[in-house]
């Protein structure tokens, strides 16, 4: 016979019993493997971005590795704030993570104060991907030529040249800043939620000069409606090997392209951030997805969760010790 548990059990019991339930829920827990749903790969910028085109493809070489699917889901805007901060605050349990250029939640935490999140501190470095590189582009009647006649004019044409960045704060911004601050320019920063939108409306003459991803530019390059006139990565790129690097011309140190990453809540459990840093290392030597980062001119950075870690932490400081000794204003 099967007996109920009644209003008569002593206190004792009962609490003895829910113990065991609840001990029950949590092996039960422990021994589901993961993942076993879908995750949620939020994504800091918007569609059509190079973060958005790359963390696609990499979602879908994901969800083969992981056997779930991984879903994309833009949260664009600040620069990456935004999903930076809804990470911040996810359920810290491996399904719900961030694919972001995570440059610019570095100068953010070095710059913003009104973030209602620490991107240091707040955000579980899982994986590492890459560096893209970045061109300094101008439209087609630009009158400079180069780099160098680029710069004499900027310097002899104050306050006249509108600057396209992806937004307040991003690395493009902080390039511009740190061009204007190196060469005594004064170039107009004018912010973008989208950097095809940013590119149409250079070509337009509504802004004269952006920089941009080697992918978005190469269409425009091809038919001459757009020029290259320097690099704006820390590298060069055998993609352009005639363009001279900005930070080796008088501006050392800039760099305007954003690192890209996978991040996750802080608090996740160890064993699930390895087996995303893995799931992510097998990606990165799928041929289509090496291709495709070849293609996007971005360099592969593979590292452990725990390297990735650190080198996120230490650049977010030398991106803070710059800000500071060079008085770069980020507005």
């Amino acid at each position: 016979m099967i007996r109920t548990l009644g209003p008569h059990w002593p206190r004792r019991a009962l609490t003895a019993f829910a113990g065991v339930l609840a001990f029950t829920s949590m092996a039960v827990q422990a021994q589901t493997p993961f993942p076993s749903r879908p995750i949620t790969m939020v994504i800091g910028y918007p569609p059509g971005a190079i973060v958005d085109t790359v963390a696609r493809q990499l979602g879908t070489t994901l969800t083969a590795l992981l056997g779930q699917q991984v879903v994309p889901e833009n949260k664009g805007g600040a620069a990456g704030a935004v999903g930076g901060g809804f990470i911040a605050r996810a359920k810290p349990d491996g399904y719900t993570i961030l694919f972001t250029a995570y440059t610019s939640l570095q100068i953010a935490a070095a710059t913003d104060r009104t973030l209602n999140f620490d991107p240091v501190k707040d955000l579980l470095p899982v994986a590492s991907i890459g560096r893209p590189t970045t061109l300094l582009l101008v439209n087609a009647d630009f009158p400079a030529k180069n780099f160098t006649e680029f710069v004499s004019y900027v310097k002899a044409n104050p306050g006249k040249v509108n600057f396209g960045t992806s937004g307040t704060g991003s690395p493009n911004h902080f390039a511009l800043e740190h061009m204007n601050a190196a060469f005594g320019t004064q170039m107009t920063p004018v912010p973008y939620k989208g950097a095809a939108q940013m590119l149409t409306d250079m070509r337009a003459g509504q802004v004269q000069a952006i920089f941009s991803s080697t992918s978005l530019a190469a269409g425009h390059l091809q038919v001459g409606t757009v020029r290259a006139l320097a690099i704006g990565s820390p590298d060069p790129t055998p993609l352009f090997p005639d363009l001279p690097l900005i930070a080796s011309n008088g501006a050392p140190g800039l760099n305007a392209s954003g690192a890209l990453g996978m991040f996750a809540p802080p608090g996740t459990p160890p064993a699930i951030v390895e087996q995303l840093n893995a799931a992510v290392a097998k990606a990165l030597q799928d041929p289509a997805i090496a291709q495709k980062l070849a293609g996007e001119g971005i360099v592969i950075q593979r590292q452990s969760a725990a390297q990735f870690g650190k080198s996120y932490r230490d650049e977010a400081q030398q991106i803070a010790e710059f800000i500071k000794k060079s008085e770069l204003k980020i507005k």
